[in-house]
């Protein structure tokens, strides 16, 4: 009988544990926007720079399509996690 109320409490200090708090969530829901939205900033600037660069004459047209190409994808799947987290910035 001692082992079947040890085995619960092992059960649910192991919950208690393993189960996050609300007040944990919300931090880590927080950061993880901050985070989205600095890839964001950095892909809308990589293209900015890609542009850039073609303007001075440092990359050939076929290279600014292909770079081009490759951000937005990025882009669009960061834009698309900052949309199905509710963010609309």
């Amino acid at each position: 009988m001692e082992w079947l109320v040890l085995a619960a409490l092992a059960g649910a200090a192991a919950l208690y544990i393993a189960l996050p708090r609300r007040d944990d969530t919300d931090d880590d829901d927080a950061s993880d926007l901050d985070d989205l939205h600095a890839q964001r900033d950095a892909l809308v600037l990589a293209l900015r720079d890609l542009d850039d660069d073609v303007a001075a004459g440092r990359v050939a047209a076929e290279d600014r399509q292909r770079g081009r190409q490759a951000i937005g994808e990025q882009l669009r799947a960061v834009i698309e996690r900052l949309r199905a987290s509710g963010d609309r910035s």
